[in-house]
């Protein structure tokens, strides 16, 4: 073999040897998409099934009682939300989730934490603004993340892994038919 087969030789191998890195480097990086996007849609779906579970709950500890309309002062104070004293730290309404946090498992078992706001809101120029006072309308924070050292649920920020939180928000309304 001469020089000049030689030298297309190493030319060659050395385009196939860039190929096989760009190549590999591309799978990994699709690998590591493909895990995120996992995860990112584990944790959607726990945040919806955590909100359909919220709205099982009564408006109110006034409500559980459902033979009469309640009044707006029936209802629990905006500065009490969360447990009442009689609740013995079991949710029985809905203004319960205030301030609760939990831990849930989804299938790949990833463990993620459950944060719960709950507050009055009302409507203002048509957008939905916190109220300090009682209304009909109370909404519903909930925040999923993974709680590991190095996350899963990532976004980067000026070059680094930044634990990524997924959030969503509902409103409850009251309304009484009779």
């Amino acid at each position: 073999m001469g020089t000049g087969q030689t030298l297309l030789t190493i030319a060659a191998l050395a385009l196939l040897s860039i190929t096989v890195l760009n190549l590999n480097r591309n799978l990994a990086s699709n690998d590591i998409s493909l895990a995120q996007n996992r995860y990112r849609l584990e944790a959607l779906s726990l945040l919806n099934s955590s909100l359909e579970e919220a709205t099982l709950y009564y408006f109110d500890e006034a409500t559980l009682d459902t033979s009469s309309n309640k009044t707006l002062n029936d209802f629990t104070s905006p500065n009490r939300l969360g447990f009442e004293a009689n609740d013995n730290n079991v949710i029985d309404d809905f203004d319960d989730l205030n301030n609760y946090t939990a831990a849930d498992t989804g299938r790949s078992g990833v463990v993620y934490q459950v944060n719960y706001l709950v507050d009055y809101v009302d409507v203002q120029a048509g957008r939905l603004r916190h109220s300090a006072n009682r209304t009909y309308n109370k909404r519903i924070k909930i925040s999923i993340f993974d709680t590991y050292s190095d996350p899963l649920l990532y976004k980067w920020q000026n070059g680094r892994k930044v634990r990524d939180t997924l959030s969503i928000s509902y409103v409850y309304s009251y309304w009484f038919y009779n």
